[in-house]
């Protein structure tokens, strides 16, 4: 398995070619077909799913950096 770090990476990678892919769709002069359609609503949920599987990946690394006794700073904007 991955390091956190490394899988974010590619979680990160995943999501920006699924996006690169959504705007070259909607980009096309010719609009689109249903099956085109269909294709982008699965990247919309297949991105969805990402972005949830990257924060609980962030959320694991920071409770994994605070398990080894390492202090996390707060943001400037939460004090």
């Amino acid at each position: 398995m991955q390091p956190p770090a490394g899988e974010m990476a590619a979680v990160r990678r995943e999501i920006l070619r699924l996006l690169d892919q959504q705007m070259e769709a909607l980009n096309s002069p010719l609009g689109l077909t249903d099956a085109q359609l269909s294709e982008c609503y699965h990247r919309q949920t297949r991105v969805q799913e990402l972005r949830e599987k990257l924060q609980a990946l962030s959320a694991s690394e920071v409770a994994a950096g605070g398990a080894r006794g390492e202090v996390a700073e707060s943001p400037s904007w939460a004090a």
